[in-house]
């Protein structure tokens, strides 16, 4: 199966339109990239996902001294064309980690509940302080480690509050991204997230930007 391709981001002066027209060509790319997958495809991406990804998280754990069922992770529940993360939380919650979802208020607001929770009983922002690494979605990042994400501006005003709220703590940040969405630029204003590392089913968890 091939992999779709992006083009190399070529500014026009414009950063507004250019985020617009990035948005709408990685959203045709995921739609059909996603098209193309069996149900087969689908899973062992997830499994690779999650394979990877609990390695990276069970590692860090180890570096900072904190043992997993002591451990509060972000992540997301995956829209249909973003990468299968689901097997990821459900081995992390296997594993003793407390998974945390993102719940959508009035923009650019995020609220937060405990994925254990059947009801996604709100939990506030206050929650994010005990967050120790954080999975988040995006559309594509700069090599650089600038996140693209899908508009809202959630994760550009969550990503900073998460760094007040565990200071000094410095808790890392990995956007979880299809192997295709790793470009040399996207366009971006001075407040978009940069984050940490990047997890692919191809290479697993990188660190970016350094």
């Amino acid at each position: 199966m091939s992999r779709p391709v992006l083009p190399h981001y070529q500014p026009t002066g414009d950063v507004v339109a250019d985020k617009a027209t990035w948005r709408s060509l990685v959203r045709t790319a995921r739609r059909e990239l996603v098209r193309g997958w069996s149900g087969d495809d689908r899973a062992a991406r997830a499994e690779v996902l999650a394979e990877a990804g609990l390695q990276w998280v069970e590692g860090y754990a180890a570096r900072a001294g904190v043992r997993m069922d002591r451990l509060t992770v972000t992540a997301f529940e995956p829209m249909r064309t973003e990468p299968p993360v689901e097997r990821l939380s459900g081995a992390l919650r296997a594993a003793g980690a407390r998974v945390l979802v993102p719940i959508t208020l009035a923009r650019p607001r995020l609220d937060w509940a405990d994925l254990d929770d059947p009801d996604r009983s709100p939990l506030g922002e206050a929650v994010l302080a005990q967050v120790d690494v954080a999975l988040v979605p995006g559309l594509a990042i700069s090599e650089a480690g600038v996140r693209l994400g899908q508009g809202g501006g959630y994760y550009d005003h969550t990503l900073p509050r998460l760094h007040e709220l565990t200071a000094p703590r410095r808790v890392p940040v990995v956007v979880i991204l299809h192997d295709h969405e790793v470009v040399p630029q996207v366009p971006a204003d001075e407040h978009d997230a940069v984050v940490d590392a990047v997890l692919r089913p191809a290479t697993g968890v990188v660190e970016v930007g350094r």
